[in-house]
Parts: C-alpha cells; structure tokens; sequence
C-alpha cells in the first residue's frame, strides 16, 4: 500500500450533532434513556463484582413555571460506581455502544445525545467513584459547539462534592426557544404530571421495581412498580379437544443458543475460533431465553390488554397486541385474531427478549430479525389463532391455548372465568357491572387481602353459577312452607299475604295478586280517568279529551325540547362539558363553582310543530345542563364553535348571578363579552388558540391521514407511480422510513402492494394528486363528485372537473407551502387555516 502526503478531515460538521436532535422521539422515552444508562451502572457494577447498596436513581424535574422563566434543570442522578476518565469520554460520544450489548440497555453513546440534545441545549455530566478524591465535570453545550465549530469539550477534574461519594449526576437545562422544533419537548414531558411520570416508569420498570433491584424517585416521591391484574394458575376453564386450560402460564424456555462475538456482536459458526468480522477471540454463547408468563386479567378492556415485551428490566412494548393477536399469512393478508367476538380482550403477559435486538432508540424490538420471529413463534405458534385455519393443528404454544379457552365470555361463571350474579327474574347468570370491576380494581391496587390475590374475584365467579336458595314461609294454618312470594299456601289455600276487597259490601281478604274477588266476583282494578296536563304546552284536559285542547297535541305526546326527552337521545361530551366551572370576577373573588354538563344531541333540537331548529337549549339548577346540536346550521355553515356558544350562556348566568358588579365602580368589566372571554381562556384556550405551530400540526395530521388511504387507493397503479418518482422524492421517502426504523429491504413488496406510500412526503402526494386526480374524489378521499357528474355533458364537465382539481390543488399547494417555509405571518395563518378547513369539509370517514 502506497502512502499518502494528504489527509481529509473526516471529522463531520457539528450540525450533525444538532441534526441528531431532531430525531423523532417521545418524552417519556428520552427521559428512560437517561434512566437505562444509570440501570446500565448497576448492571457493569454486579458484573465486575463491585457491590452497591440499596441502588438508587433519583430524578428531579423543573415546575412548570420554570419552564416558562427559561429555567430549571433536570437532574438523573445514580448511586452506581462512576466512571474514569476513559468511560466519562466514550458515554457521550455520539454512536458509541458499549462492549456489552448483551446485559445492558443503554451504555449511553446515540440515546444519550439524542435525548438529553432534545430536552436542552446544555448537558452536564458529573461522575466520581468510590475511593477517589475527585470527580469529573464535563459539559455539552450545544450552541457553543456548533459556533466554535468543534467537538473537543474540556474535562474538569474537580473536588469530588460530599453528597456525592460515588455514581454519576447528569443535568439537562438552557430549555430551546419558541421556534425550534424542540421548544415544546421538556413542556410535553412535564405537562404530563409527576404522578403519570412515575406510573409511566413504574410500568416500564416493573420487573426491577418489584425486586427491589433498583429505586427510582421522582422529586422526592417512588415509583411504584406496576402489577398485572392477573388470574392464579390455579384457575382454569374446561374445552373440548383442549381439555384443562390454565388462567396462566409460567414460561422459562431456551428456544436457541448463538456464538456471538464479545467485541462487535458479529455470529460466530461453530467451527471457528475467533470472530471471522473483527478477529476478536472474545466469543460468548447467547441464550434465546424466553421468561416470564402469559395469561388472563380478571377483567376484561378495550385497550388495556396485551403483552409487556421486556429487554434487560425495562418494557421495550407496553401492551403489544400486533405480534400477538394478528396473523399475516402466506399471501401478505393480515388476519385479525383477538379480540373478534366484541370489543375487549383479557390476554395480558410479562415476557422478557433480553437477547431480542431493538431499534437504537428503544422504541421496538427489530422485528425483522431472526431472534424476534423465533421467540414470536415460540409463544403464539405459526398460525393463526382461530380454530380450523391452516397449521392450527400444529400450534401447542401458550398465546393459543389461552385463546381457545377465553377468546370470548359467552356466560359469567366458572364456564367461561368471569364474575357475575344470578339473576332471578331470568334465570341466568349476568356479568357484574364494570362500576364493581373499578371498584375490585381499587382494592387490588391497594393490595387488600382477597383482592390483591384473586379469592374475593373468584367468589363472583363462584356466585354467578350459583341461583339463590329460596327463602320459605310457613303457613300458619297447616304449617306446610310455601315460597316467599306466594301469596296463598299451596296446601291448604291459606291467604298468606292479603287486601282486602274492594266492594263496600264484601271487604273480605282476599289474596293480594287477585285480580277479582274469589267470593263476591267484583273486579279489583277500578278504572279511574283523570285530567291530564298536556307535556307540551303545559295546558290541563278533562280526562275525556284525546287532544290537548290548546296546541292539539295529541294526548301522551312527548315535549321534544324537554330535558327528559333530550336526555333520552343524547350523549354527553367531556370535552365541551366544565367541571366546577369559576371564574376571577371584576372585583378579584371567584364566582361559585358550578358544574356545567353538556351533551350532543343525536337528533336536531326542535320545538313541536316547528321546523326550523335550534342550536342548543339549556337547563339550570344545580347544575347547568347544555343540550347541543352539533349539525346545526350555525355550526356546520358560520364556523360559530360549540365552545363559543356554550362560553356565552355560562355567562349568562355569571353575570346574573353577580349582578351586584354591574354598577359604575366595574364598568365595562363584569359584561358578558368579559365573562365569556375568561370561560374560552380558562377552559378550551389550548383547543381555540390557532397559532401557527398548531396549523402546522393539523396539517401533518392531515397529509398523515391521507398518506394512510394512498396504498388501498393507488393499489392497482402503485408500481407506476413508484417507477414515475423523481430520485429527489425516492431519497425523501427512504429517509422517513429510516427514521421510522422501516427496513428498507421490504421496498419491493412495498412497490408491488403500495405501501411505500406510507413514507412519502408531502411534495410527492400532491404530484399524485396532480397526475391521477380522479381516484382522490368520487369517495375515494373527498366526497365530491368529480367522474360522475351525469347531469353534465361535454366541455362543461371538463370546464367544471378543471375548477375542481385548481380548487383543491391550491389548498393542497397553501398548506404544504405553510408547513413547509413555516411562516408566521398572521394573514397567511388565516388563509392556510381557511384552505385546511375546506379540504377537509368533505373527507370521507
């Protein structure tokens, strides 16, 4: 090899390291890499035979009000053994792993930097070890690096501080500026309250947390790990031709065992003796161990329901249901498993992939990869998990067997493992309210005896198979028992429950259900007619008329704007509805809380025999009670909001309520357009507020939703679409997909079946719009009529098909231009916003 006077510089340019924090990625998962890599020290710790006592992670995060002062900090902090120099320097090099990627989850490296660069501009690392005098400082400041155009950082050796005796402290803080694309990241993670943080994180560690491996504090307070509300394995259902099926299964099965290189994870065949990539002699055999259990929750949910999917201690997926309870076959058609018979499921499980490889981010186990697709089949089978489909006769897995046993809860009981009750009046077993489920749930929680275990649980089941013993009464004639509701003694005809006769002359008992007496023959229902107050107009008839005699509403017709005939046909919204609405009055004190509820009507609110409706109607007491039409004119044609409408009749009754504000001393303060404006700021200020940042989400939302419809829409020509697309659009594409951790080597079926469509940008759909318009009307994504217009001939429907496709290019054009340049100017907001709203006026659902 010849060599060389010149170098290149391969050094990359700082923006890299500021690109990097643009990587799509969710709070909660940026503040969990910081807490993998404190996990990770107590992992090295335990394998290097260092011990720590009571490993402790403590986490403090910024108050809201900081965040909007341009201060606070958050603080990771971790009593593991620290780290050299050497150790300090490759965890925050961007793209370092770690020499063991088989026991730990981050070893800092690529997380790190992209979680700590989209919490902060500024990152401090302090780390000391037990034994040393000092500690070492470093600090990464984003900005200053980018400017200085360089990736030395300075290394303080510092005087190690007394509250640190060994461990590490990472501080994240210097939040980024309004117009940064990651202005509103550290508000979304602290908006979500510090007690849905550590629920969230005692989720995703339970397994550790409920060791006691580890404790993670936030601000002062533990996580808690979460458990699974599950059944004893103790319990079972019965099938045929499945026999005794357990309510949970325990698994701890090596499915395979791999010879992987220590130093870069290459496989090693069995044959040789150092790694044929890195010529490392370090070769270590891998387990395939799949651990845990799978089984069924007590209750049943539309949601909370599915698989924990756990690497090295920490849930990589929280309730998976794809993997699990869907089934592509061989022809690429996925096949819905479960739940299929209505809408909740119950197979939940805890299953630990330790050696299943994920994405760099954590987000996913790598789902193409031979581990992952070994363990899947392991414990869901190779088939689908409805009976009498192919292969189902070969699958012996658990995920099968407890779908044949309770896929469906056809009858509260041991039968089928649900709590019920028998009811008497039809003489079946009834599932128990889901109010009684809630509150089982509490006390489960709460870990009360018989609650916590499942005794009390499996007392409900026991209940709902068992009908009541029937208490007997004694007849006091003949002493024979008779059943408690029988009102005459089946013996002797004793009348054991009586009224007396109706008949002036005859007033003897008679048996309470009689409906004549046995004795004098009268009848014992007397016809009584009435006057009746007519429920429209509120006019009272002689019982002898049929109509009202004011509005001629015919006698027992409903008032269709009375609140028990709205309540009848309406649902109400949480959205629009305020909880203990008050408000800051003109002279500083809170008017009296009062429940505002609203609901949407299903029908249009109209009076009797009038035609035209009206928007909402509203009922006060205690509470205020809103009854809204949300199809009203009003709405639908005048861009009027609910929320508006329903601010200005809450404000209403402020102000009478408070009329005592309206003299000189607060004029022009305690008015309703001032109320009405406190009600909007206070309740739906998040939702009404259309800024810019906001528009542009929507119209991400918006080409998403499009972007979902393309592959079914654009099938029969996605092969020519792909082939016709510019290579600037193609390199677009394979970047959305890498930054969605796709595998790109699924292209070719992506060209064939249209799903690369999913990843295209918003450039590209309107070039498609462009070149194939017709497939975008006529149903396919607006409800316009565009092909079909039947009513015209010749060049007017051209005329009017060209009109059509300029209309909606144009609003198409506006907004991806907004997204795409990001002005802020008012009047253009305002015009995209008017081009969003008519493209999706129409969109069919």
């Amino acid at each position: 090899m010849t060599h060389s006077e010149y170098f290149f510089d391969f050094t990359p340019d700082p923006k890299v390291l500021i690109a990097l924090t643009h990587t799509p990625m969710l709070p909660m998962d940026a503040l969990c890499e910081l807490v993998d890599n404190a996990i990770d020290s107590f992992q090295a710790a335990k394998l290097t035979g260092i011990k720590i006592e009571n490993p402790l992670i403590s986490i403090d995060l910024p108050k809201m009000a900081d965040l909007n002062r341009g201060s606070g900090v958050i603080r990771v902090r971790d009593n593991g053994p620290g780290m050299t120099m050497d150790m300090a320097e490759r965890s925050i090099k961007a793209g370092f792993s770690g020499n063991n990627p088989y026991d730990s989850l981050g070893l800092f490296g690529m997380g790190f930097n992209i979680s700590t660069g989209k919490l902060g501009r500024v990152t401090k690392l302090l780390t000391a070890r037990k034994g040393e005098n000092s500690a070492i400082d470093v600090v990464i400041d984003l900005d200053y690096i980018n400017q200085a155009k360089d990736y030395e950082l300075p290394v303080f050796i510092v005087d190690k501080p007394k509250e640190l005796l060994h461990g590490t402290i990472i501080e994240v803080s210097q939040w980024w500026p309004d117009g940064n694309a990651n202005s509103q990241f550290v508000k979304r993670l602290v908006q979500y309250g510090l007690p849905k943080v550590r629920a969230e994180l005692g989720r995703r560690y339970a397994s550790l947390l409920s060791k006691r491996e580890i404790r993670i504090v936030i601000n002062g307070e533990p996580c808690e790990a979460f458990e699974h509300c599950v059944w004893d394995s103790s319990r079972f259902v019965e099938r045929k031709g499945h026999g005794h099926i357990q309510a949970r299964y325990d698994l701890d099965h090596v499915i395979g065992v791999q010879r992987r290189c220590g130093s870069c994870t290459a496989l090693v065949p069995t044959d040789y003796i150092e790694c044929p990539s890195c010529k490392s002699s370090s070769i270590r055999s891998v387990e395939e161990r799949v651990r845990g259990w799978v089984g069924i929750q007590r209750f049943d949910d539309s949601t909370e329901f599915g698989i924990d999917l756990i690497r090295n201690g920490r849930a990589i997926r929280i309730a998976e249901k794809t993997a699990f309870f869907e089934y592509v076959d061989e022809f690429k058609k996925t096949i819905k498993d479960y739940p299929i018979d209505g809408p909740y499921g119950r197979i939940i499980g805890e299953v630990h992939l330790n050696h299943v490889p994920v994405d760099f981010l954590k987000q996913d186990f790598q789902r193409s990869s031979p581990e992952w697709q070994r363990a899947v089949s392991y414990l869901r089978g190779d088939s689908s998990l409805q009976p009498n489909q192919p292969g189902t006769d070969q699958n012996e897995s658990f995920i099968y067997k407890l779908y044949q046993g309770f896929r469906r809860v056809r009858k509260p009981g041991k039968s089928d493992l649900y709590m019920g009750y028998w009811d008497k009046e039809s003489n079946e077993s009834k599932r128990i309210s889901r109010d009684i489920e809630k509150e089982y749930y509490k006390k489960f929680l709460a870990k009360l005896p018989g609650y916590y275990d499942d005794s009390e649980w499996w007392r409900l089941v026991e209940q709902a198979d068992t009908p009541p013993l029937e208490e007997l009464v004694e007849c006091p004639e003949c002493s024979a028992q008779n059943l408690k509701e029988h009102d005459t003694c089946a013996v002797c005809g004793y009348v054991l429950i009586g009224k007396p006769c109706i008949n002036p002359d005859c007033k003897r008992e008679i048996p309470k259900s009689a409906q004549s007496c046995p004795l004098c023959g009268m009848s014992q229902m007397p016809k009584v007619e009435e006057p009746w107050t007519c429920h429209v107009c509120s006019t009272k008839n002689r019982a002898t008329e049929k109509n009202c005699t004011s509005c001629n509403q015919e006698k027992g017709t409903e008032n269709t704007i009375s609140q028990e005939y709205l309540s009848k046909n309406s649902n109400k919204s949480d959205d629009l509805s305020i909880p203990g609405c008050s408000i800051r009055l003109a002279d500083g004190t809170y008017s009296s809380p009062i429940d505002v509820n609203v609901y949407i009507t299903q029908i249009s609110i109209k009076a009797n025999l009038q035609e035209e409706g009206i928007p909402l109607i509203i009922f006060k007491g205690e509470e205020i009670d809103i009854y809204l039409d949300k199809t009203h004119k009003v709405f639908k044609s005048y861009r009027i909001r609910p929320e508006q409408m329903i601010a200005s009749e809450v404000a209403l009754y402020i102000y009478d309520m408070n009329r005592r504000l309206s003299g000189r001393q607060y004029q022009g303060q305690h008015t309703l357009s001032n109320i009405e404006w406190k009600i909007l700021n206070t309740r739906w200020a998040d939702i009404l507020e259309d800024d810019p940042e906001k528009i542009r989400e929507e119209i991400s939302a918006f080409f998403a939703q499009l972007r979902e419809k393309l592959p079914e829409l654009l099938k029969e020509m996605s092969a020519d679409i792909f082939n016709e697309m510019p290579e600037e659009q193609k390199k677009a594409m394979v970047d959305n997909m890498l930054n969605l951790s796709i595998d790109i080597s699924r292209l070719g079926d992506m060209k064939d079946n249209g799903d690369f469509l999913l990843y295209i940008n918003q450039d590209t759909i309107i070039e498609i719009f462009k070149k194939y318009t017709p497939v975008f009307f006529d149903g396919g994504i607006w409800d316009v009529s565009y092909a079909n217009l039947v009513e015209l001939t010749g060049s007017i429907i051209q005329q009017a098909q060209i009109r059509i496709k300029n209309i909606y290019f144009n609003c198409l054009d506006d907004i991806a231009n907004f997204s795409k340049y990001r002005s802020n100017e008012t009047g253009i907001a305002q015009k995209t916003r008017l081009s969003l709203d008519y493209l999706q006026l129409k969109v069919v659902k």
